[in-house]
């Protein structure tokens, strides 16, 4: 790698474009972009390598000079909606997707300067039983999955409501990710009391509904992976059955994967033992005649330390190693994001709620702290100068 590349950290404040060489710890800060907003997504355009575009919490932005400038897009027909995720097109130029909150998905054929609503994307037959824990009690458009191969698909992971997928641009959409099925998250007032409140779904079907993040194989376009509060799940038969990833050591929330053309097999996925600490916007079962609140499964969630551990698969998601070596044993924040090098497979980095981020440059066998740190991160981006 004879080029530096760029790193950009999105922070819930503002865009940090930095600058790294790939080898050592040290990281330089150019500029920053768009202060006071919360940065969500930063992609390259495939037809220009020094056009980018960045999602924040409720606008789009685009730079025509590899980030060291950006301008506002009016980016109209998003119904003012919180952006979730943006995903630009591979293979058609200048159409852009977004995910939001409340769930639905917008796609923009003319660069990111207007939207128009998937309106058939809330046609899905469980739509309106969504949910989601905290907040404002609304699910998510959580990712968008796009692939040069199949041009007209669209996979969306829903937190919480599973995953979607359009094979024709939009126009129609299917649920892949099995039954849905109704539960409850309890709250322990005190050792004798169980206080229900009605959020969520729970593990019957394919996939457990909560889903974070869902990543395709590079070469197998039948084989997913879903990442959710439960674990991990991988379709060899594109979303008809799901298998559930074991880890081992008891590793259940997981949110951000990330793989490579180069290495299709490999994967690599960040794990916590517990899911967040803190719950908020709380809405308890509606009032009826119970004599009986009964639990299938109750798993207690400590609110100490989320207990993140780096895991990578070398075989698709059929077994998997924990990473160690220069990562913090058991670290008390989440991880929020996964950059890869374009180029190379083995030099990618991780980045952590509390703002530290580690790279490796040998696939994982080893990690370095790097001299940057950001307080809320959000996600790292890694992309190499143009």
């Amino acid at each position: 790698m004879s080029k530096d590349l760029q790193l950009f950290l999105l922070t819930a404040e503002r865009l940090l474009r930095c600058r790294w060489d790939g080898k050592s710890d040290n990281v330089e800060i150019i500029n920053s972009a768009m202060d006071g907003e919360t940065i969500r997504e930063v992609a390259r355009d495939p037809f220009n390598p020094k056009k980018l575009y960045a999602a924040t919490l409720t606008e789009i932005h685009i730079s025509e000079d590899e980030g060291v400038t950006w301008k506002w897009l009016p980016s109209g027909g998003i119904d003012r909606r919180d952006i979730w995720c943006m995903a630009v097109h591979p293979t058609r130029k200048d159409e852009i997707y977004v995910g939001t909150l409340p769930a639905s998905v917008y796609v923009s054929e003319n660069g990111g300067r207007s939207f128009t609503e998937l309106s058939t994307f809330r046609n899905l037959p469980d739509y309106n039983r969504w949910t989601f824990p905290p907040g404002a009690h609304v699910a998510h458009a959580r990712c968008i999955v796009l692939d040069a191969r199949v041009p007209d698909e669209i996979i969306v992971g829903i937190e919480e409501g599973g995953v979607a997928r359009s094979r024709n641009r939009g126009a129609t959409w299917e649920d892949i990710s099995g039954p849905w099925s109704l539960t409850a998250y309890p709250k322990f007032n005190d050792p004798a009391a169980v206080v229900p409140y009605e959020m969520g779904q729970h593990e019957e079907g394919r996939v457990y509904r909560d889903v974070h993040w869902v990543t395709r194989h590079p070469k197998d376009l039948d084989t997913l992976y879903a990442s959710t509060g439960i674990g991990t799940y991988r379709t060899t038969d594109g979303g008809k059955n799901w298998i559930k990833c074991e880890y081992g050591l008891g590793r259940a929330y997981a949110i951000p994967m990330i793989n490579h053309a180069a290495a299709p097999d490999r994967v690599f996925l960040g794990a916590a033992e517990n899911g967040p600490a803190t719950w908020a916007g709380y809405r308890t079962v509606r009032a009826g005649p119970y004599n009986t609140v009964k639990f299938s499964q109750l798993r207690l969630a400590e609110t100490g330390g989320a207990k993140t551990q780096i895991l990578r698969s070398d075989d698709a998601g059929k077994n998997w190693t924990f990473l160690k070596t220069g990562l913090p044993a058991g670290h008390e924040h989440m991880t929020c994001g996964f950059a890869i090098h374009p180029d190379d497979p083995n030099t990618l980095c991780v980045g952590y709620t509390d703002g530290s981020v580690y790279a490796t440059t040998d696939g994982g066998a080893n990690w370095r702290r790097l001299v940057v740190s950001q307080p809320k991160l959000y996600g790292v981006r890694l992309l190499a100068a143009a």
